[in-house]
């Protein structure tokens, strides 16, 4: 009877090496898979704060070009307000988009962990 343990032995070890193999192969891809994610909303923030300094730069411009006092303060206030506005904007679509991110990091790290364990689990 012992012979048949051992003969049958290293055929489950096979298999449960595969599927650790197919479990870890799986966590690579969704590493990669994040990976894009947060490079995807790194570039767009990136872009969305290019813009702020733009806006920024602009709002300085157009206060050195004007030499009325008065139309310097109403183009001063306008353009803060805008910036000002712009800014509240991107800090409102960042947070919700880190949110997201982080929630999507969640979700592949129990997904990555419960393949593992449920592998960990087959082969104990």
């Amino acid at each position: 009877m012992s012979e048949t343990y051992t003969q049958d032995q290293p055929q489950a070890v096979q298999v449960d090496e595969e599927k650790l193999a197919q479990a870890i192969a799986r966590h690579a891809e969704l590493q990669q898979q994040l990976q894009k994610l947060v490079s995807s909303w790194e570039t767009e923030r990136s872009q969305l704060r290019t813009k702020i300094v733009q806006l920024e730069h602009s709002l300085v411009d157009a206060i050195e070009r004007s030499n009325n006092p008065l139309r310097t303060t109403q183009l001063s206030e306008e353009k803060i307000r805008l910036v000002e506005e712009l800014k509240l904007e991107w800090s409102a679509q960042w947070n919700a988009e880190r949110k997201q991110l982080i929630a999507e990091i969640k979700r592949l790290r129990e997904l990555a962990t419960s393949i593992l364990n449920r592998n960990m689990t087959v082969i104990g």
